[in-house]
């Protein structure tokens, strides 16, 4: 392409362009000039002005450029002391630091890790570092720019901050108060000089001062407390914070003794348990009276605070252990369940008869498990729906009654139940208490039916003397009046009148005998001197028998007999009992039956629960009897006596006799009757093999 001027001409010549537009042209390039300047000039205001450092560095570690903020911040007199450092030896205090920067910087703009640098006193700052490289248009590195921001007090706060929650965190979950304070020691020398740092706690009845850690270790080291600044310091339960010359006026005052090595600057604050100094903790520095500053006490407070906390805490963990164990051991030694469960009856813990009576042999084995593990699902759900509304309403239930299966058997309880509240007056939880009452129970029930069967006896024992003072007596005392007659007045007596007394005297006699059969039998049953003896025995011939013995009375009353008696049927019974039951039965319906009337006697095979059995009836068309009458017939101590047809006397004890003997022959008895139309008898023996 050609040059666009002429050899010879002094001014540049635009293709279509009037001299007026040129002007116009370079009025505006001088303005873009004007323009930039000012931007310029704006610019190095601003970075020398701005409160943060701005720099560019080369990869050598040199810089090229600084603002004054810069040179302040990292502590030089000039812009050229700081352009003229090795920034990898002089501004970092480890190499690696500088490389590890320099890695962060492969990035645009863009907030860098927080780093510290070393500044012309030696002392550490600690920066935030915005910055970027700058590349030429071959991707080489130019230079490093960027902004660095005095971040110091801000992680000197932050540190701080990050300290004493450490501090409180490993407080509240620390039991071993050593470790507690060396881990203290550790932490607090992040952000204060702890070279020198102890911890003591004063015997006030010894009057001595025992100092277990110093500087974090385990020290043995006790001395009397005297006026020493520790003594001085937990005596006033005030913090104290003092450099040489305060020490020193507290020694010429003789309110204090000089123990060791002065220091030049002092700082304790007291260890409370309850408001009460009980030791202190302190940090001192023998060379540096800047050590330490005025905000270092509320540091130091904090901590001393958490330690006295864990005091506390081990002092109550271990009243509370025992309380613990105690309770424990009270628990464990009460012979009834005791359980207690979360909001939603989860298992917190039970006594040890509670495992036991769950077949468990730790604790652990139930916690966090309800009843649904180790019960019938219905039992668990009942147990369930208790305690919830137990809890729901917050009222207990108390000595009540539940049951459940264990071992395939049914267990009876007295139990107790209690919702448990927190301090806010929340239900958190229930306990109870259970008592397996079965044994108790089952005792009750047989003590009930013994007190029965007593009563029965009783009432027994009362009818028996009752038999034996009237029923007895009076035809004996008949025997004797009759007796005596005879014997006095025989010679004047007519015949007929001496076969009536003879008569009277006959059937009392025989009647009385009657009676005291009866009576013998029925005590040889009570006192189980009676035992049945059983056979194989064909019925039909053994009613056969007895049929034929009252014979007489049956055609004395001119009785209709009728005996339907299948041949072959066998029972397994006692032969003088079945005769005793069925005589007893078959004259007690030719008693009650009148003349002309009818008897029947009948014998059948039934199975009754799958059980073969020999059912005898003997029916009457006799006189019947009342239901009442028929409810107490076989009880002694509700014996009847009612006169025959014939005026027929009787003892009133056949039935129950009946009734013994059949029960002793695993039989059963039973009567249907109806007044005015007749009574059936209906007994059952055991058929015979």
């Amino acid at each position: 392409m050609k040059n666009p001027t002429t050899s010879g001409e002094n001014k540049l010549k635009y293709p279509n362009n009037t001299e007026s537009e040129l002007l116009n042209r370079l009025s505006e390039q001088e303005k873009l000039i004007d323009s930039l300047k000012e931007i310029e000039n704006k610019y190095e205001k601003l970075f020398n002005n701005s409160i943060d450092g701005i720099y560019k560095s080369t990869d050598d570690g040199k810089f090229i450029e600084v603002n004054a903020s810069l040179v302040k911040m990292l502590g030089y007199d000039s812009r050229e002391d700081l352009l003229n450092i090795d920034i990898k030896s002089e501004l970092y205090f480890d190499v690696s630091e500088r490389n590890q920067e320099l890695s962060n910087l492969q990035r645009t703009f863009k907030k860098s890790d927080t780093y510290r640098l070393r500044k012309n006193d030696g002392t550490e700052i600690w920066v935030e570092d915005y910055g970027k490289n700058v590349y030429d248009i071959n991707g080489k590195i130019l230079y490093y720019e960027g902004i660095l921001r005095d971040v110091s007090e801000k992680k000197k706060y932050d540190d701080v901050l990050d300290v004493l929650l450490k501090i409180s965190k490993i407080g509240y979950a620390s039991s071993n108060l050593k470790e507690f304070v060396q881990y203290i020691q550790l932490e607090l020398s992040r952000i204060i000089d702890t070279s020198n740092f102890y911890i003591a706690f004063i015997n006030k009845e010894k009057q001595t001062i025992n100092i277990p850690f110093i500087s974090g270790e385990e020290s043995e080291e006790e001395f009397p407390a005297e006026k020493s600044m520790t003594a001085h310091l937990i005596n006033t339960n005030k913090s104290i914070f003092l450099h040489a010359d305060g020490l020193k006026k507290l020694l010429d005052q003789n309110v204090i003794k000089l123990i060791g090595s002065s220091a030049k600057v002092w700082l304790g604050v007291p260890l409370r348990v309850n408001d009460e100094a009980i030791g202190a903790i302190v940090v001192q520095s023998y060379d540096n009276e800047n050590a330490f500053k005025e905000s270092d006490i509320e540091l130091l407070e904090f901590v001393a605070s958490h330690i006295s906390l864990a005091i506390q805490r081990k002092k109550i963990h271990q009243e509370t252990l025992i309380s613990k164990q105690i309770l424990r051991k009270v628990l464990d030694n009460i012979p009834i369940n005791v359980f207690w469960k979360d909001t939603a009856s989860n298992f917190l813990g039970v006594n040890a008869i509670s495992l036991k009576e769950m077949n468990l042999e730790n604790e652990s084995d139930i916690i966090g498990k309800s009843d649904f593990d180790f019960y019938d699902q219905i039992d668990a759900a009942k147990y369930k729906a208790d305690e919830q509304a137990i809890m729901l309403s917050g009222k207990p239930k108390l000595n009540y009654q539940e049951s459940h299966i264990k071992n395939g058997e049914t267990r009876c309880y007295v139990s107790n139940k209690l919702p448990i509240f927190d301090e806010k007056n929340v239900v958190i939880g229930i306990v109870g208490t259970s008592e397996d009452i079965s044994i108790r129970k089952q005792n009750q029930l047989e003590l009930e039916k013994l007190t029965g069967e007593l009563k029965v006896q009783n009432e027994t024992k009362n009818k028996f003397f009752s038999i034996i003072s009237h029923d007895l007596i009076n035809p004996i005392a008949g025997i004797i009046g009759f007796s005596e007659l005879l014997k006095e007045n025989s010679e004047n007596l007519k015949p007929e009148k001496i076969k009536s007394y003879a008569t009277i005297i006959n059937k009392s006699a025989n009647f009385t005998l009657a009676l005291l059969h009866d009576l013998l039998e029925w005590s040889r049953v009570q006192i189980g001197s009676i035992e049945a003896n059983k056979e194989n025995l064909i019925l039909s011939d053994l009613l056969a028998h007895n049929i034929a013995s009252v014979n007489p009375l049956v055609s004395s009353k001119n009785i209709a007999l009728i005996a339907d008696l299948p041949k072959n049927l066998g029972v397994f019974a006692d032969k003088k009992m079945v005769s005793t039951i069925t005589r007893n039965l078959m004259s007690n319906a030719i008693k009650f039956t009148p003349k002309g009337g009818t008897i029947t006697i009948s014998s059948k095979e039934i199975m009754v629960k799958n059980k073969k059995m020999i059912e005898t009836t003997i029916s009457d068309t006799g006189i019947g009897m009342s239901k009442e009458k028929m409810k107490n017939l076989f009880k002694i101590e509700h014996n009847y006596r009612s006169a025959g047809t014939d005026k027929e006397a009787g003892t009133g004890l056949g039935l129950v006799l009946c009734n013994e003997f059949i029960e002793k022959n695993n039989g059963t008895i039973k009567v249907i009757s109806k007044e005015n139309v007749g009574s059936s008898f209906i007994f059952t023996l055991e058929a015979s093999s």
